[in-house]
């Protein structure tokens, strides 16, 4: 499908638009090797838009509504908010069509992959203060967004979640000691233990917020200087640390050459801390600091545990997907090791002296 299916919709929006259909033209977007077949630029005369057709017509799963119906509440939402999201237009109810403001197709994503991290910093400052007003915009329309939540008991959810990423972390610390040759001495396991039970008590205590479900590096677009989130077609409960980190974090998925790049350096996530802790009466900015860098480590730890999982049994689905995304398995867990060892995103202790560790795992091996 690389035009929309309906011509009438296209009918329907030059109508809106006051012009004719022949004078629209749409060219279906890419990001990496796939083609988004329901996104395109839709060009008219001299103004240009985004036309997105969700294609699940049905609600999915519990939820009562379906993703074209939740997308399209959010977005209005939060535009009258202040949010930075994309005006939505016009909209047709029957075919599941959106009509938005164009806000670029350049993804965070992208950048990361082909420009370096230096050179993106006010575009990093721009999308912190965007992504901490989205946040406030949720909270602050949290009442009237509460029919279009995926129905899910958060509360279990989220620590079940939240446990089952602390213990696979953990065992991929037990296997990056096998490097050098032996497991974690005793003394040295009982260390880390009681650093793993801090963080972990630490990232359980923490309140989670209303948010996006789908946030990642591909879902910020850049026009300019100018970042603008996209896709809310599932909203729900998850910790705002938890979405920065997947949001400043490129997978550089399906890509010719596409490694793991993290956009998080302390300066940003002080920027961060410093607009949270205004709205957060019970943590402070050097909790909320030493909270990204929890997230962060239990980000790429997750992501080794899923490298070695996928070459370990490269025949079944997940990890043929997986390894067809990422590519070379090898390139990818030597960057997600050096991402783990080398952000210092925080001060931290306890997260200092775990990278410290994993450092010692690394080049023992070498």
């Amino acid at each position: 499908m690389n035009q929309p299916d309906s011509p009438q919709v296209i009918e329907q929006i030059a109508a809106y638009l006051h012009i004719s259909p022949d004078q629209i033209e749409c060219i279906p977007i890419r990001h990496g090797t796939f083609e988004r077949n329901n996104v395109w630029r839709l060009n008219a005369g001299e103004r240009s838009f985004i036309l997105k057709q969700h294609l699940i017509a049905e609600p999915v799963g519990e939820s009562t509504f379906t993703p074209f119906q939740v997308e399209s509440a959010i977005l209005l939402r939060l535009h009258q908010a202040r949010c930075r999201v994309p005006e939505l237009y016009w909209w047709s109810d029957a075919a599941s069509y959106l009509l938005m403001e164009w806000c670029g197709d350049t993804t965070l994503d992208d950048l990361a992959q082909k420009t370096p991290t230096g050179e993106l910093n006010p575009i990093l400052q721009n999308t912190v203060r965007a992504f901490c007003q989205l946040e406030e915009g949720f909270a602050k329309t949290a009442h009237a967004l509460n029919p279009y939540i995926y129905p899910l008991d958060y509360s279990v959810f989220l620590q079940d979640m939240l446990q089952t990423l602390l213990d696979q972390g953990r065992k991929t610390l037990d296997y990056l000691a096998w490097m050098r040759g032996e497991p974690i001495p005793a003394d040295q396991a009982a260390g880390l233990d009681a650093i793993w039970t801090r963080m972990s008590d630490c990232l359980h205590r923490a309140t989670p917020t209303l948010g996006t479900l789908d946030y990642n590096a591909r879902n910020i677009v850049v026009n300019g200087d100018t970042p603008t989130f996209i896709d809310f077609g599932s909203i729900g409960w998850d910790w705002s640390e938890r979405r920065l980190v997947q949001s400043l974090n490129s997978l550089g998925a399906n890509r010719t050459n596409g490694n793991f790049v993290s956009l998080l350096e302390q300066e940003v996530v002080k920027e961060y801390a410093g607009q949270v802790s205004e709205h957060r009466e019970d943590c402070s900015e050097t909790e909320i600091t030493a909270q990204v860098d929890y997230h962060q480590l239990l980000f790429y730890l997750s992501i080794i545990h899923r490298l070695l999982q996928s070459t370990a049994q490269p025949e079944e689905a997940e990890s043929k997907a997986t390894l067809q995304a990422w590519g070379d398995p090898k390139a990818r867990f030597q960057r997600a090791l050096a991402l783990i060892i080398n952000s210092h995103l925080s001060e931290d202790p306890d997260t200092k002296r775990l990278r410290e560790l994993t450092a010692t795992f690394r080049d023992a091996s070498n």
